[in-house]
């Protein structure tokens, strides 16, 4: 009798303990796959929520005169139950009152309407997720090169930046009249000028916000408001690049130069399409970086690897800081003046349909993300 007592009080022991290790691995489990569910909820949102591909029009290089022209090319988007999906960065080090008083600066006016004029929808949608897969982020590659993204990311970059009070950056406008939406209506008019002179409605003041954030994180940068495409938009590149030689000569010590325009995403029934985030609360214009490359020698552009690189660094940056603030990075056939520095690129930041005041926003979180990847060259 009492053998068979010890042996049933080992067994229900052994019971015992192996429905304890049992609910251990179990609840250990469940953690972990909860934590990558929550890690990758984002990509699965945007992946269920893919319900249309609009027409995307991108600015494609013309040889003969270094000019562009419109192209349609469908790209996915993702609409997310007609708002902007929220995605707080991880970055909460923010001086807000600096953040603050440039937004507070940024002009407010009212939608100009003409007689009888005619009004048309503006969508906000998030892109980001189509292409290549690369560290944080996606590019297009519109090029039938081969490259190895992963490996230029992490190659080291050609160039230092020096603790110093020399100009580092220079940030110019080749299409320096493209402007912006004024209010965030959710429609526009179809006389509603998307160009203009006025320094405080157009790209000028992005990047007047990105020289404001790199001089206050102590890095000197030079702003051309030099505009390039009035009164004729033929020529625009070319008068840009000389705009862009002048300086140089003057400042060797610039290392970046960034040539900041805004982009237009039009559908066939002219609804218009404005990429557009939410960022700590605040709706930012989703950037996209557009890195050139020489596919055949013809544009006397061998250094475009070294621009490539800094290109996908600065992706990385400000997607690590900013998750969803960047759309996938375009890699194409062009030259985009790129060729004279080896820290060249160019930043479409939002779309015509975005507002001003969420494009100096964006301005601003470039601005951060710039400064926290020159301060570790």
């Amino acid at each position: 009798m009492r053998d068979y007592t010890k042996t049933f009080f080992k067994t229900s022991v052994m019971y015992v303990l192996s429905f304890m290790a049992f609910f251990v691995v179990l609840i250990s489990f469940g953690i972990s796959s909860y934590s990558k569910i929550k890690n990758e909820n984002l990509n699965f949102i945007e992946t269920a929520l893919t319900i249309a591909t609009p027409i995307k029009k991108i600015l494609k290089y013309e040889k003969k005169n270094e000019e562009y022209k419109s192209e349609n090319i469908y790209l996915n988007v993702h609409y997310l139950n007609n708002k902007t999906e929220k995605i707080n960065s991880a970055n909460k080090d923010d001086n807000i009152d600096f953040i603050s008083k440039i937004l507070n600066s940024v002009p407010k006016y009212e939608l100009n309407k003409k007689e009888n004029d005619k009004t048309f929808g503006i969508k906000e949608c998030l892109f980001g997720t189509s292409g290549l897969k690369c560290s944080n982020f996606f590019i297009n590659n519109r090029t039938e090169i081969n490259v190895n993204f992963l490996e230029k990311l992490n190659e080291n970059l050609d160039f230092k930046i020096p603790k110093n009070n020399d100009p580092k950056v220079l940030v110019m406008h080749t299409h320096t009249s493209e402007s912006y939406i004024e209010k965030d209506s959710g429609f526009y008019y179809q006389s509603t000028s998307f160009r203009s002179m006025n320094n405080k409605c157009n790209v000028i003041l992005v990047g007047d916000a990105i020289c404001k954030v790199l001089e206050n994180n102590k890095i000197k940068a030079i702003h051309s408001t030099v505009y390039h495409d009035t009164p004729m938009f033929t020529g625009s590149y070319k008068r840009s690049a000389e705009t862009i030689k002048k300086i140089l000569e003057k400042n060797p010590s610039i290392k970046v130069v960034l040539d900041i325009h805004r982009d237009t995403i039009e559908c066939k029934d002219k609804k218009r399409i404005k990429p557009t985030v939410k960022i700590d609360g605040k709706k930012a214009a989703q950037v996209m970086i557009i890195s050139g490359c020489d596919t055949d020698g013809s544009l006397n552009y061998p250094n475009w690897p070294e621009n490539l690189k800094f290109s996908l660094k600065l992706q990385r940056e400000i997607e690590s800081l900013y998750p969803g603030l960047t759309r996938s990075l375009l890699f194409t056939h062009a030259r985009y003046n790129q060729h004279l520095t080896k820290g060249s690129t160019l930043i479409e930041v939002g779309s015509d349909s975005n507002t001003l005041e969420e494009a100096v926003y964006s301005g601003i979180l470039i601005g951060k993300a710039l400064s926290r990847l020159l301060d570790r060259l």
